[in-house]
């Protein structure tokens, strides 16, 4: 039997336009750009934690050959306990116009829904607490969009899911 999706928690990484590094055109044509998290949230399943502030950002690689971006992306937390939370995830955008609107920073770019895009990534988890080591012991996708305030600020929202045995 095909394994099934458990919503476990929501993400929501706040992205810092300012000291976004676009490093031009590496690999062939692919342009890679460094996109720094300033701030955010984890939240469900017993974890309240937040982004620490200059600890994370997207080594984003957009491919137009291919019409995908891919996601590079490493953060890290700290619960209200003070415990802490690393986490990595890889993950591939089809590029779209909402896409690019976000990507360029476009004032007109709304909050979007995830149905929108696909736009998936692939979760690993470290943590430093033994209540939440089951996180290292489970395969998590999740499904991504936009999140746009309409004052300049912009975040990715991520309703992550674990695999559960069928």
């Amino acid at each position: 039997m095909a394994p099934t999706l458990e919503k476990v928690f929501d993400l929501r990484a706040f992205l810092g336009k300012t000291d976004t590094l676009p490093l031009g055109h590496v690999k062939g044509g692919a342009q890679r750009i460094i996109v720094p998290v300033t701030s955010g949230f984890l939240k469900g399943s017993g974890v309240e934690a937040e982004i620490i502030p200059t600890t994370g950002a997207d080594w984003l690689l957009l491919d137009p050959a291919t019409g995908t971006a891919h996601l590079d992306v490493r953060i890290a937390l700290r619960t209200k306990d003070g415990d802490s939370i690393y986490i990595y995830y890889p993950g591939i955008i089809k590029l779209d116009e909402k896409i690019g609107m976000a990507l360029s920073w476009d004032p007109a770019m709304r909050t979007t829904k995830s149905s929108d895009h696909y736009f998936f990534t692939t979760p690993r988890i470290e943590v430093s607490n033994e209540k939440h080591k089951w996180m290292e012991q489970t395969v998590f996708v999740s499904h991504g969009h936009f999140f746009a305030e309409g004052d300049g600020t912009q975040a990715v929202e991520y309703e992550v899911y674990k695999l559960v045995s069928g």
